[in-house]
């Protein structure tokens, strides 16, 4: 129980309860990001418990290590995003400058620097994952033109649109809804994508990033009403070798009334919509993929890529880095 004798967060969604350090972190890692974990007292057994869902593209997972609590070692994020929320104060170190502080709020992980944390042994600490690309598709849908730099989030000391209390409310009522949902037989996908889209929505209004500017223009237009189909049909069919033809077809729009709505919902081409899905979906396959011979080209193939010099080029824009060194972390 955490300190207000509630059930912790996504209690129906339980992973593992476990006194082994190792099953802990394998259990949380392909939820969050990369990391290491020491034992602050390694003579005490741990008291773990994980509870984890994903949520459309975003990941969250609540985690208590118990015992005598973990060090949490995290490299730099890069291309990815991942926001920790401590049920009790954290104490923080970035490693590259050697800046100490204590979070008891939204905390983003580093894109650049390698951080060391120590979560309270027993309150835990809810992690929400995603995709630095999948941040800029929602931010792009909004402003209707592409996000053309990678999205990164600023250090603490600079502010977002609005306040950063809009995180801990959109995922608590998040948590909520899905622990709901599990005793109700399960989520419907359109709640599902409305949960999804709550979560990246609140992350981009509430901290201080690099499209922040942008979001403070006015927004005069109308979401078209085929936006949602035309991405749930990408989505589903991204493995395949289809084109823009195909999705055109599949939708009831012609080729150039496609590219219009393409281009007014999310600022860019068909072809780079069905581009951002696939590589997205090869990022979170590489990220629990298990290195060895063949694996990137497995993973390319399976998300529709079959030309291994294209999909490391669209790979390194958008999250600026190779796949390579994507697979190094998994």
């Amino acid at each position: 129980m955490t300190s207000s004798e509630t059930k912790p967060p996504l209690s129906a969604h339980r992973r593992v309860l476990s006194e082994d350090m190792g099953v802990l972190h394998d259990t949380v890692e392909p939820f969050a990001v990369g990391h290491d974990l020491q034992a602050l007292e390694p003579d005490v057994p741990m008291d773990g418990l994980v509870n984890a869902l994903g949520v459309g593209s975003v990941n969250l997972v609540w985690v208590r290590y118990g015992g005598g609590g973990v060090i949490v070692d995290t490299p730099p994020t890069e291309g990815n995003f991942a926001l920790c929320a401590p049920m009790a104060p954290m104490g923080v170190e970035y490693r590259a400058s050697r800046r100490r502080t204590t979070s008891t709020g939204s905390l983003v992980l580093s894109h650049d620097e390698a951080m060391r944390m120590t979560p309270h042994p027993t309150e835990g600490c809810l992690v929400i994952a995603t995709s630095t690309g999948r941040l800029a598709d929602h931010l792009g849908a909004h402003l209707g033109r592409g996000h053309s730099a990678p999205l990164r989030f600023h250090d603490a000391g600079e502010e977002g649109l609005v306040p950063s209390s809009i995180v801990e409310r959109t995922w608590r009522y998040v948590c909520d809804v899905l622990d709901d949902a599990a005793a109700q037989g399960g989520l419907h996908p359109l709640a599902e994508r409305s949960l999804e889209e709550s979560l990246l929505t609140a992350i981009l209004l509430g901290l201080p990033h690099t499209g922040t500017p942008s979001l403070a223009e006015p927004a005069d237009r109308v979401p078209h009403h085929l936006a949602g189909i035309i991405r749930e049909w990408v989505e589903a069919h991204h493995h395949r070798p289809i084109g823009v033809t195909d999705i055109a077809a599949a939708v009831g729009l012609g080729v150039r009334q496609l590219q219009v709505v393409c281009q007014t919902e999310w600022g860019m081409t068909p072809t780079q919509m069905l581009r951002g899905v696939r590589l997205d979906r090869a990022r979170a396959a590489l990220t629990v993929a298990r290195p060895g011979p063949g694996a990137i080209t497995d993973v390319a193939g399976a998300a529709g890529y079959f030309h291994m010099s294209r999909f490391a080029a669209h790979y390194r824009q958008r999250f600026g880095e190779t796949p390579s060194q994507t697979l190094m972390r998994a």
